[in-house]
């Protein structure tokens, strides 16, 4: 019998498809992550700007996470399908208000989280306490918030900030399809990138998730100029 749509081997063709048109960003954005880990622990000359940077990040707290998660998921990515011509006329500021405003509280929901995860397991980076944060943030959070929530905001802010529209699409398949699709595919660019974000002292892990986030931002964007989602 053929595959329904919401089977699993639906499912995972889906998810090797997605993969196969996003590797090349997955191995970009992770590459990006261990050079400025390696910078920070081996190359001495780049001290004061990580101390500048953890300092600036501190100073300006959930006001920092705000502002850096909007720039790089919502006003970046619009920006370059601008310039590129393939930003859609109609409605456009008001889809990129509800980017941001979507995207500022985000920014800030997982700043929030962060500090709540040094706070359970501490600021180190052995192997013990990065794999508890990485199991948390990617098989607890993820699954149960992060990622429903992230695909419900995406289809509100295409349907132009409607709930009446948006909630008839939350459907059987939205829940037995679309999420554990994003969910898995979520796993396989993000899980290797955080174990990253918390090899670092905890001041400079957001700083260097929204670096990540917006050369993500960037590649998936010039990526889907010619409408490949």
């Amino acid at each position: 019998m053929s595959a329904q749509p919401d089977s699993a081997p639906g499912i995972f063709s889906t998810i090797g498809a997605v993969f196969r048109q996003n590797r090349t960003p997955c191995l970009v954005l992770n590459t990006i992550a261990v050079a400025l880990v390696v910078s920070y622990y081996q190359v001495p000359a780049l001290a004061g700007f990580w101390e500048s940077l953890a300092a600036f990040k501190t100073r300006w707290s959930f006001g920092f996470s705000c502002a850096s998660t909007m720039f790089a998921a919502a006003l970046l990515p619009t920006a370059i399908q601008f310039f590129m011509g393939t930003l859609e006329q109609q409605g456009r500021g008001k889809r990129l208000l509800l980017l941001m405003l979507f995207w500022g509280y985000r920014g800030m929901e997982i700043d929030l989280f962060y500090h709540l995860q040094t706070w359970l397991f501490g600021g180190g980076h052995d192997a013990a306490t990065l794999l508890k944060k990485v199991l948390v943030d990617q098989f607890v959070m993820s699954p149960v918030w992060f990622v429903p929530t992230y695909i419900i905001a995406l289809r509100w802010v295409e349907l132009g900030g409607s709930w009446a529209r948006t909630r008839p699409t939350l459907d059987r398949e939205f829940w037995t399809r679309t999420c554990p699709t994003v969910l898995i595919t979520n796993w396989l660019v993000w899980i290797p990138a955080l174990a990253l974000v918390y090899s670092l002292p905890p001041a400079l892990q957001f700083p260097l998730f929204s670096v990540v986030m917006c050369f993500f931002t960037l590649i998936i964007t010039v990526m889907t100029k010619r409408g490949k989602a």
